[in-house]
């Protein structure tokens, strides 16, 4: 993993859950593992991934691309992804884009799991 990139990944039931530590995603190198991970993700076989970017503040739009790589492989497999805890920024720049076909998302983890279930 580049060592810019902070994630924390956590099995709970069946939903994959990443955690972004980071506050500025806008690295390309970051932006290719996030693909690489999420990617392998969808390719393993999970089913429901749920990415919290609570700490998240700035994002490139390489960023963009790998969250609508994985949508799309996901949407492929019949799988979920999902986001919690979104900025209003980051979340206007996810309406903008209409990436609403490729994820759902959700103002707290919880509320993300409990819908997710």
């Amino acid at each position: 993993m580049t060592s810019g990139l902070q994630i924390i990944e956590e099995k709970r039931n069946d939903i994959n859950i990443f955690r972004v530590g980071n506050q500025v995603l806008l690295d390309p190198q970051m932006a290719e593992e996030m693909t690489r991970i999420l990617s392998g993700a969808f390719d393993s076989g999970t089913q429901k991934v749920l990415i919290n970017i609570a700490n998240v503040t700035r994002m490139s739009s390489l960023f963009f691309r790998s969250f609508i790589i994985a949508g799309k492989k996901a949407k492929e497999r019949k799988a979920i992804l999902a986001f919690c805890n979104v900025s209003p920024t980051i979340k206007a720049g996810f309406d903008m884009m209409g990436l609403g076909i490729y994820f759902e998302t959700y103002p707290e983890e919880s509320k993300a799991i409990d819908h997710l279930k």
